[in-house]
């Protein structure tokens, strides 16, 4: 297996655990905080389907590839214009697997590569690593969504 495989198998679970357990939850919690300053489920459905194209501009540019503020205030406001669950799921199934196509693509000799990320603090990865990125921030908020759920008194694993 291909290294690139296993990202997209990764990338694939993450997304498919995350919606499950956003829609485990009770159908008035998707847009509930629990705090003024917290995210709601949906919030965080919605940033996993904006994301993926930002991954694929950053694999396709490489050390080229720049996120501006511009960007990120565009982001917010494409947030914002997905309305529901339902949409931010087909939206995450149609970008994510765009993505997995795009890491399927990325030849060998590139994973290796060695690129600074543009999101603040100069921190390094490398190719591969970046491929990995939407899996593991689905992941980080599909543990958000499991700590809204115990909030709620929902014990169960989903």
């Amino acid at each position: 297996m291909r290294v690139q495989e296993f990202i997209v198998r990764q990338t694939q679970k993450a997304v498919g655990d995350f919606f499950r357990a956003v829609e485990a939850l009770p159908p008035d919690r998707i847009d509930w905080k629990p705090e003024a300053l917290a995210r709601s489920a949906l919030s965080q459905a919605q940033e996993v389907a904006l994301a993926p194209p930002v991954f694929i501009e950053l694999i396709e540019l490489g050390a080229d590839f720049e996120f501006s503020e511009h960007a990120r205030e565009d982001a917010m406001k494409a947030r914002e214009a997905i309305p529901d669950l339902a949409s931010a799921r087909e939206m995450a199934m149609k970008t994510t697997g765009e993505l997995c196509a795009v890491i399927l693509s990325v030849p060998d000799e590139r994973l290796e590569e060695d690129l600074v990320l543009p999101f603040g603090g100069g921190a390094r990865m490398t190719l591969a690593d970046v491929m990995g990125l939407h899996a593991w921030n689905t992941t980080y908020h599909y543990g958000q969504v499991n700590y809204i759920q115990t909030l709620l008194g929902d014990m169960k694993m989903h």
